[in-house]
């Protein structure tokens, strides 16, 4: 078990570094491509969308597993260290039921895409939209981990406070 945790706590970062790597590889051949060679590739800026959709969903996992998403901490603060794990049971809570919807809907999203396909290159949507469930679906692992630290009491807390 330990080692499957290890591999899905890793690849939205692996996968994310990579997806950044190949964007701007791609971006600068197109730039090499158009005012070296006078022709760039059309395609391009088709594949670097749905490449950056991809790498925002698999960059907000990563946020999330690192804990550093930011937040209005006014109140929280405020609060009893009792109050807080409450709080954040409650916020964890919400965000999970959150995630279940945008993975829910997200499939439906992708189902509902098979007859939509890009202009240039005919890339059915259904593989664009798929970013959805996929992202929330390790957003949701990220988040149902945090919770059930909190509710265990076993969560720490995050060592990066404005100062």
């Amino acid at each position: 078990m330990g080692r499957i945790w290890k591999i899905i706590m890793s690849v939205d970062d692996f996968l994310g570094m990579v997806l950044m790597a190949f964007i701007i590889l791609l971006a600068s051949v197109n730039v090499f491509m158009r005012y070296v060679l006078g022709s760039p590739w059309g395609w391009v800026e088709e594949v670097t969308i749905f490449t950056f959709v991809w790498l925002i969903m698999f960059g907000a996992a990563s946020v999330i597993k690192a804990e550093g998403h930011c937040s209005i901490d006014v109140i929280a603060r405020r609060l009893s260290p009792q109050g807080q794990r409450y709080m954040n049971i409650a916020v964890h809570g919400a965000t999970i039921i959150t995630l279940l919807l945008m993975t829910w809907y997200g499939i439906v999203l992708m189902l509902g895409a098979g007859n939509k396909v890009t202009p240039m290159l005919g890339i059915p949507y259904t593989y664009v939209d798929l970013a959805i469930p996929v992202g929330c679906s390790l957003m949701l692992i990220y988040y149902v981990r945090l919770f059930w630290l909190d509710l265990t009491g076993k969560s720490q807390q995050c060592k990066l406070e404005e100062q």
